[in-house]
């Protein structure tokens, strides 16, 4: 079976209150959860469903989230010409697809409606998410640490 192309993945935005329950499902879900280290908690995702300068976008699969992704375009902790992917993850039987360099586009497409000119996303250093950010045109641009010790890259590209 030949693997779908990126293009043929459909990328959708919140736009009700039952999208930011099945996204914030998703996020919190047991393998994704693990896997971003993090609990996403809902009033994350209600605020950028209501804010105009942020976004949720998904991806489903008949009819299920397999592919999520929260990007802001204004923060106090961004640059006036940065955008941020603050998360982004894909079911782990559904990747390779193209779903999360989709999402990705999306949220680039959004911030330079935003006119932002660059945009970022943290990833743990030793992530192999590094490998899937540079595959898609993102550099390092600094390293840093979590207060935790945690050691991550400032993944940056231009718009």
């Amino acid at each position: 079976m030949s693997k779908p192309s990126a293009e043929s993945v459909v990328v959708k935005h919140a736009s009700n209150e039952d999208d930011i329950t099945h996204i914030n499902d998703f996020f919190n879900s047991k393998d994704i959860k693990q896997e971003l280290h993090r609990f996403t908690y809902r009033t994350t995702l209600e605020r950028a469903f209501n804010r105009d300068d942020r976004r949720l976008f998904y991806v489903e699969d008949s009819g299920t989230l397999v592919g999520a992704l929260m990007v802001w375009c204004e923060s106090r902790v961004l640059d006036d010409d940065e955008a941020q992917i603050r998360l982004v993850a894909v079911s782990p039987n559904h990747r390779e697809k193209g779903i999360a360099a989709r999402l990705c586009e999306k949220a680039e497409a959004f911030a330079t409606d935003h006119e932002q000119e660059r945009i970022s996303a943290d990833v743990a250093r030793n992530s192999s998410a590094v490998e899937f950010w540079t595959s898609i045109g993102y550099d390092v641009e600094y390293e840093w640490q979590t207060d935790g010790g945690r050691e991550m890259y400032r993944m940056m590209r231009t718009l």
